[in-house]
């Protein structure tokens, strides 16, 4: 059971290399890029084809949220859904995406919410033309 458990961890892996860090590529995100909302997350995303993986950043603001450890747990909480439904976006692999997910709430969310709003996000995404 535990070797089922270390397996399921090593295939949703968030590593480094699927991080976006770039501020050009943020800007470039602002500037060009598509929306799509589901409450409480809202995603700004561009079609690279370029890219060998997904590139993911994530945002919390901090008028929102005034304490930094709320704003943490909140994009720990984005980042492991995101990690665990990515698997939705890797159906199509010949497109892939820098997407950046912003918490649009103003209240502190449960993580059953935020995962299913990002599943309806990565879905939107991939059925997008």
């Amino acid at each position: 059971m535990r070797s089922f458990f270390l397996y399921l961890y090593l295939v949703n892996k968030f590593p480094k290399s699927e991080k976006l860090k770039s501020s050009k590529a943020i800007a470039a995100l602002f500037s060009d890029g598509k929306s799509h909302f589901k409450y409480p997350l809202k995603v700004i995303f561009l079609k690279n084809p370029s890219l060998e993986k997904n590139l993911a950043a994530f945002a919390v603001p901090k008028r929102n949220f005034k304490l930094a450890v709320d704003r943490n747990r909140i994009k720990r909480q984005i980042r492991e859904a995101y990690r665990l439904n990515k698997g939705l976006l890797s159906e199509r692999e010949k497109e892939k995406y820098e997407m950046l997910f912003l918490f649009l709430s103003k209240d502190k969310p449960t993580y059953e919410e935020l995962s299913k709003s990002m599943g309806n996000l990565l879905k939107k995404m991939t059925e997008e033309k």
